[in-house]
């Protein structure tokens, strides 16, 4: 028997993005801003579908996500914009969290704070793609709100 150990070619996660480095944390779950996604073809259709309105302006630059697995994910908001969907206060509105739990995107959606979801997917999708869903939930949300 070798001492010598074949090793394999480390494998690609479900929900990674070509050209976009995640932050990797001690836990395994990789990071991604809205910035870092922002070339995206999918994340710059979702913004083009936004309502085009100065306040979303800077949306895309105020939300991260998080995955280990490309199926369980996290959404969170910078304080900037949480004003935009009822989310400023701790018992804000549950709009938002309605909204995306009727996504077909999504299979359960929990609350975890006044400005994180947590959510899951059917299956594993690419943060790009996930990022692009969410963009499209928040410019639901933001058209309800401004009826």
């Amino acid at each position: 028997m070798s001492w010598l150990r074949r090793s394999s070619p480390a494998r690609r996660p479900a929900h990674a993005v070509d050209g976009v480095e995640p932050h990797h944390d001690s836990d395994g779950v990789d990071h991604y801003t809205g910035d870092a996604l922002a070339g995206q073809p999918a994340v710059e259709q979702a913004v083009a579908r936004l309502p085009q309105d100065p306040a979303l302006e800077y949306l895309l630059y105020s939300m991260g996500l998080s995955t280990a697995d490309g199926v369980g994910w996290t959404l969170s908001f910078g304080d900037e914009s949480l004003i935009l969907f009822g989310l400023s206060h701790p018992g804000g509105s549950d709009v938002f969290e309605h909204t995306l739990a009727a996504a077909p995107f999504t299979t359960s959606v929990e609350r975890a704070d006044r400005d994180i979801f947590v959510f899951t997917t059917p299956g594993p999708l690419t943060a790009d793609t996930v990022l692009a869903h969410c963009l499209d939930v928040c410019g639901e949300v933001y058209r309800g709100l401004a009826a």
